[in-house]
């Protein structure tokens, strides 16, 4: 199965599941919590990005979802995605989905009160910035007449993934592999 298909299939399994557990928030604005959580804490559990859960039939769900992240995050292949609606949603649908990943991860990274943002490098500092504006983003009908629509979103997404990483290794220390053996010659 490819990453898309996954990630797809754990998108609309995670919608079923906050619909059932009577949350208002959304896929993508959940991960983006989870998250901007894990580039702060890498050790909180997937639960605590949901926080209008009436029930915990989802915990699980939201355990893996944590496992996977992490796994993306910390991959030295850089293989983390946002979780964000299929490609053959309808554009605008996608764009607010994206603008509230943003929003949720902007969310998660200050949900435990010891962000600041004057603590990263410039560089790192400007892609927060940049997500705080791509929170507010929507598609004007004039947007979404344009041919280049499609390749402007697909260039958003991919800056919001690098920028995460960016951000994600700034505020984690590296994981420590295993010790490199020395060779004898």
């Amino acid at each position: 199965m490819s990453q898309g298909n996954s990630q797809n299939n754990i998108f609309e399994a995670l919608q079923v599941g906050l619909t059932q557990a009577e949350s208002v928030q959304t896929p993508g604005e959940v991960h983006g919590t989870l998250t901007g959580m894990l580039c702060v804490d890498n050790e909180i559990s997937g639960a605590r990005a949901v926080e209008d859960v009436k029930n915990n039939k989802i915990d699980g769900a939201l355990d893996a979802l944590r496992e996977m992240t992490l796994e993306g995050l910390f991959d030295p292949d850089l293989s983390f995605q946002p979780l964000l609606p299929a490609d053959d949603v309808e554009l605008e649908r996608r764009v607010q989905a994206l603008a509230r990943w943003c929003a949720g991860f902007l969310y998660g990274l200050s949900a435990d009160g010891t962000f600041d943002i004057n603590n990263l490098s410039g560089e790192v500092g400007e892609v927060v910035n940049d997500l705080t504006e791509l929170s507010r983003a929507g598609l004007t009908a004039e947007d979404a007449d344009n041919e280049s629509a499609e390749a402007d979103y697909a260039e958003l997404v991919e800056y919001v993934r690098v920028g995460v990483q960016m951000v994600f290794l700034e505020l984690q220390p590296k994981r420590e592999g295993p010790t490199r053996r020395e060779s004898l010659h």
